[in-house]
């Protein structure tokens, strides 16, 4: 009898094993998947190359890969929670949307860095903040989870432009339109505090579409 219980407590504990493995296994591909879905829905590239996801915790993860354009290969990567994306990057040339014929936008590289405008991206996508402004002038979330959405997305550009030790507090913030306005302080190990403005851009969803800095 012992034995028959010691048998099916191994077996219960190797479904066990075999089920959370192949349900983390489960994840880091949805990770991928959504990441490479983002980019390019994005930025209108697909030859990815090399990409691969990385647990950072309960149901989290950073998707990194490359992309291949023009015989050369620029780095991307996606911070990825529940399945969702909540910030992305993209170092290299692009056209924004797939479906667009008009070559101006072929090659345009995003800006990043400390003092540096998302330009692109933002006059990219005016067209489609027209409709939403008609649709809906209030955005249909409240503002902590305007605030939270744009803190994470924050933190996750600056660790990965500048510092990876920099810690960011939203000291003030504003709703305009579909944007959330407002002040911040940046602080790196060991250094005085800097301070931040920043824009957080949303569609009439609520979901992030972008978001911009300057630090001074």
């Amino acid at each position: 009898m012992k034995r028959k219980s010691n048998t099916a407590l191994a077996t219960a504990v190797i479904l066990a094993s075999l089920f959370s493995t192949s349900t983390m296994a489960s994840d880091k591909d949805k990770a991928i998947q959504v990441c490479k879905s983002m980019i390019e829905d994005v930025y209108g590239v697909n030859k990815f190359r090399n990409v691969w996801s990385d647990r950072e915790g309960n149901h989290k993860f950073m998707v990194h890969g490359r992309v291949k354009v023009d015989d050369h290969k620029y780095d991307f990567n996606c911070k990825v929670k529940n399945g969702n994306v909540k910030s992305y990057a993209y170092r290299g040339p692009h056209k924004r949307h797939g479906d667009d014929d008009d070559d101006s936008n072929v090659g345009t590289v995003i800006a990043v860095g400390a003092g540096l405008a998302i330009l692109a991206a933002i006059a990219a996508s005016q067209a489609d903040d027209a409709d939403d402004h008609d649709k809906s002038s209030t955005l249909p979330v409240s503002k902590s989870v305007l605030e939270d959405e744009c803190h994470e997305m924050l933190q996750y550009r600056i660790r990965d432009e500048h510092d990876h030790t920099a810690q960011v507090t939203l000291k003030e913030s504003r709703i305009e339109g579909h944007d959330l306005v407002g002040d911040a302080k940046v602080k790196y190990h060991r250094e005085h505090p800097h301070h931040a403005n920043y824009t957080c851009h949303f569609d009439r969803h609520g979901r992030m579409k972008d978001s911009r800095y300057n630090l001074y």
